[in-house]
């Protein structure tokens, strides 16, 4: 598939607030193929693969809840370029990202 370059042009910290503006308004359901799609639409490149591990959290196990948080891994060229923690039923957590990598989100400038 090719994608429309509508982001011909943009540097590292142009694609880094894309990717932060996109997650907040995809925040209440953000899936690995539609994270994939856009970093494909946005690097315009197919060598990107979203894989999607789970953090065990037993912390809510005593009130019955899920606590587990999903991380989606954006892996380009081989390499992590983004990792981004979500809840267990797909929506942006923030806080749990914060908490793991010290921001919003992970994501490797250098990569690109």
């Amino acid at each position: 598939m090719k994608y429309i370059k509508l982001f011909e042009g943009f540097d590292n910290e142009d694609i880094y607030d894309e990717i932060d503006n996109w997650l907040d308004a995809n925040s209440d359901y953000i899936s690995a193929s539609s994270l994939e799609y856009k970093m494909k639409e946005l690097l315009d490149s197919e060598d990107i693969e979203v894989t999607e591990t789970e953090e065990e959290d037993t912390g809510g196990k005593k009130y019955g809840e899920n606590w587990n948080t999903t991380v989606l891994c954006v892996k380009y060229k081989g390499k992590d370029l983004m990792k981004v923690c979500m809840t267990s039923d797909g929506r942006y957590a923030s806080g749990m990202s914060n908490n793991m990598f010290g921001e919003r989100f992970f994501f490797d400038k250098s990569l690109l």
